[in-house]
């Protein structure tokens, strides 16, 4: 018969086992993503150079790549003829892509036929394999699906773009009237464009993806037509208050610094 002093020790030793297993149960477990390291593949924009199916050759390069950006479990980039996006869970070593949604501008045949390849090669389950600059996302049977080369850091100097909608300050992004046309050229720290009537100038700095543009100057011719004055005046403004910029492939995207967006435009370098 053990003494009392010692089962009072064996009944302490249960409870703090009890105790410890309770908070056990208790505690959230951990997110996914914080299950392993960052993912090698995630951060950088990776551009299209290999799909299975399409001969490499013929896959388009300079603003009209196809490209891809994983962050945080978001996809998003540029398929052929319009933007894409849409969610991943990468576990075990496995990348999941759902299903992609996105932008419904209609191309040329050939580019429609590249981002409809692409759209279904993206959907599915693959293992990815980064060997330096190039990313290969493998089937099961270890084949390349789609393979990815890292994409250059853009720049802003250089680039002229049509633009092909702006915010009209009412909560809504608007095409230009038709028979108008809104344009902006980026040089060396000066961006210069055409606002449907008159020609304007403004400086411009930029920090990785933010920009701020300086007050523009303008001629002041006054051209007629229903509202043609009021556009510009509204693309002017979309302009200055935007903050943050971006490429998806042949598409400028600029937002400010509450998140609404406040130009879009082709990209052509």
């Amino acid at each position: 018969m053990k003494p009392a002093s010692t089962w009072i020790m064996i009944a302490a030793t249960a409870a703090a086992l009890l105790g410890a297993a309770a908070v056990a149960q208790t505690r959230p477990m951990p997110p996914a993503a914080s299950q392993g390291p960052l993912a090698a593949f995630e951060g950088p924009t990776w551009r299209l150079v290999g799909l299975r199916g399409f001969d490499a050759a013929a896959l388009p390069g300079g603003p009209r790549s196809v490209t891809a950006r994983f962050q945080g479990g978001r996809i998003e980039g540029f398929s052929g003829c319009n933007r894409y996006f849409g969610a991943y869970e990468f576990r075990q070593g496995r990348l999941a892509i759902g299903s992609l949604a996105g932008s419904m501008m209609a191309c040329e045949p050939a580019a429609m036929a590249l981002e409809s390849a692409v759209h279904r090669a993206l959907a599915g389950s693959f293992r990815p394999l980064r060997d330096d600059d190039r990313l290969s996302l493998l089937s099961d049977a270890g084949e390349p699906v789609l393979v990815f080369k890292v994409e250059p850091a853009p720049s802003l100097a250089g680039l002229r773009s049509n633009i092909t909608g702006f915010n009209n300050g009412r909560q809504a992004v608007v095409s230009p009237k038709l028979g108008t046309t809104l344009s902006l050229s980026f040089g060396e720290g000066v961006v210069k464009g055409f606002g449907g009537c008159n020609t304007f100038r403004a400086t411009y700095t930029t920090r990785g993806n933010q920009i701020a543009v300086g007050p523009v100057a303008s001629t002041r011719r006054a051209c007629p037509g229903e509202g043609v004055m009021q556009q510009e005046r509204e693309f002017i403004a979309a302009l200055q208050s935007t903050t943050t910029w971006a490429f998806s492939g042949a598409l400028l995207d600029m937002h400010r610094a509450d998140g609404e967006r406040t130009l879009t435009g082709s990209r052509e370098e």
